[in-house]
């Protein structure tokens, strides 16, 4: 009797092990088989096999070779040189770029130089990654030359779309009065619930940077912190990390071929044009935003602060503070002569064009009034213009054939709305100068 009980129990043990291994067997068969490349084995008899053939035109490929002297600053000016029109200018927020900007749009306006832009838009997809397929598409015949428009730098996009022998150039400002303007006109205590009922919203913030600049929209949170090296390409999650940002100026360093100072703005001008070998009557500009004095009403704490929450930024300007100071001492006894001359320039060209000073976009913005002796000259009028309508003017001019009517007439409105804050600046019926006749009169049939 017990030794029937052991055969049947062993019996039964049996079964069981057999049980599992087959549906371990079936499990494995089942998983281990490719189906959707099985059923296309099953397909590959009835149909063709369609192969997709890779696209390498978007590979960054050097024709010309310039060398070094090409992208050098000369320590004085060479009369024999000639002009570069291929600048690649990475615009950082609230440090003066609106300015230098209007320079590149009347440089390149006056020569018939194209720009790298979306039709009427003041960004290129900022602050994601430019879009490449659509500025390969618009692409003039003869290529693009100027890029001013807000992006976030990433060097293949750059080489890709910018010919060959394109001058790098970026502007960088100290960060606490960076910040401080980046706070005031891009609204953060608005945009930061819980600031809205303090008075002194730096104060406020400083208390908890870290949780109420999460409580930042999507419109200004990457502005709040390091706004500076993050427009020049660092992953905010790289703040804190030294190597990441030793590597990144030690990049920007090599990549960059001039970086330009705000509160050497003058002297930056010069080194620029010396090295582009522009005249100096190019780089004549006016002040298009409000130089803060936000600085002078905080405290020496939250100066400190500022500089610790923005120390990546403070970082990257000091270099190349430094480094801009190094090639200031290298130039000719005639370079601060230059700069003298700069600044007496724009001190006339000031008093000459305009009468009066007008705060415009709550107090953000500046707007003039034209003296009556010059109340048609275009170039005061060029200068006084703020970006956006000198964007929305070239966009007209660029991409006339394919803007729709509804497009146009906005441009139109704009213009005759902003108008009547900044009576200086170039006005509706100025856009006909810069299209052809055709379209000059159709636009001048819709007054």
């Amino acid at each position: 009797m017990l030794l029937v009980q052991i055969v049947h129990r062993i019996k039964k043990e049996w079964q069981i092990i057999v049980t599992v291994l087959a549906i371990y067997t079936f499990y494995f068969t089942l998983t281990s088989i490719n189906w959707p490349q099985a059923q296309r084995r099953l397909k590959s008899d009835r149909e063709p096999v369609v192969r997709i053939k890779v696209d390498d035109s978007w590979v960054y490929r050097p024709g010309k070779i310039y060398p070094p002297e090409w992208y050098a600053i000369p320590p004085k000016p060479d009369p024999t040189c000639k002009p570069k029109n291929n600048i690649y200018f990475l615009r950082t927020h609230q440090t003066g770029t609106s300015s230098v900007t209007n320079i590149f749009y009347r440089y390149g306006q006056e020569n018939d130089l194209k720009f790298v832009m979306n039709a009427l838009k003041l960004n290129l997809n900022y602050p994601g990654r430019i879009n490449m397929h659509f500025l390969e598409s618009a692409k003039p015949a003869m290529g693009y030359n100027i890029l001013c428009q807000y992006s976030r730098y990433h060097k293949m996009d750059a080489l890709r779309i910018m010919p060959d022998g394109t001058i790098f150039t970026t502007l960088l400002r100290h960060p606490v009065d960076q910040f401080l303007s980046v706070f005031h006109n891009h609204g953060i205590k608005k945009e930061i619930r819980n600031l809205q009922p303090h008075h002194n919203p730096y104060e406020e913030f400083f208390k908890n940077p870290k949780k109420l600049s999460l409580m930042a929209s999507d419109n200004v949170f990457h502005l709040i912190q390091n706004s500076m090296s993050f427009d020049l390409g660092l992953d905010p999650l790289k703040f804190t990390n030294e190597t990441a940002v030793d590597q990144l100026i030690k990049k920007l360093d090599k990549e960059f071929h001039f970086v330009m100072i705000l509160e050497l703005l003058d002297e930056s001008l010069v080194l620029f044009r010396r090295l582009m070998c522009w005249d100096l009557q190019h780089m004549i500009y006016v002040k298009l935003s409000v130089n803060n004095e936000y600085s002078t009403s905080i405290s020496p704490e939250i100066h400190e602060k500022i500089l610790d929450w923005n120390s990546v930024d403070k970082k990257l300007y000091d270099h190349f503070y430094k480094k801009l100071q190094g090639i200031i001492s290298e130039q000719d006894d005639d370079f601060h002569k230059e700069v003298a001359m700069l600044k007496k320039m724009n001190a006339d060209f000031w008093r000459e064009c305009y009468s009066k000073v007008l705060p415009v976009f709550d107090g953000n913005k500046i707007g003039y009034t034209l003296q009556d002796t010059h109340s048609d000259n275009r170039t005061c009028k060029i200068l006084a213009t703020d970006d956006v309508t000198q964007t929305h003017i070239i966009g007209l001019k660029q991409f006339k054939d394919t803007l729709p009517p509804s497009d146009i007439l906005m441009v139109r409105n704009h213009m005759q709305n902003f108008n009547k804050h900044n009576p200086a600046m170039l006005k509706w019926a100025d856009v006909y100068k810069v299209l052809d006749p055709e379209n000059a009169a159709k636009l001048r049939s819709d007054l």
